[in-house]
């Protein structure tokens, strides 16, 4: 007997449960600001993966694991300061009304 589509869904969020239960996971989203979300977007696409918030999530769960002297490098990075020019900011601005135009 064929499962039908409300079956084969539950089926599926009892397997993903299953999973998120033995890696001792909850399933979340993560929230992000907009121009995070096409940051990253944009680098997804640029280097060819789907699913940032993975790449993301998996990222920070080892971070966090990780000893205090190996996360520590990232704490300590630098950030440089960007000086936007006149110009840029009216670029900024277009793009924050309009989206990107290629």
């Amino acid at each position: 007997m064929a499962k039908d589509n409300a079956q084969i869904q539950r089926d599926k969020r009892a397997k993903e449960k299953a999973l998120l239960d033995r890696i001792g996971a909850e399933k979340r989203t993560m929230i992000v600001s907009k121009a995070l979300d096409h940051a990253l977007q944009v680098l997804g696409q640029r280097h060819d993966f789907e699913e940032w918030q993975d790449t993301v999530s998996t990222f920070l769960i080892n971070l966090a694991a990780a000893p205090t002297d190996e996360s520590a490098r990232f704490v300590n990075m630098s950030r440089p300061v960007f000086e936007v020019s006149e110009k840029q900011s009216r670029q900024l601005e277009s793009f924050a009304r309009e989206g990107v135009s290629n």
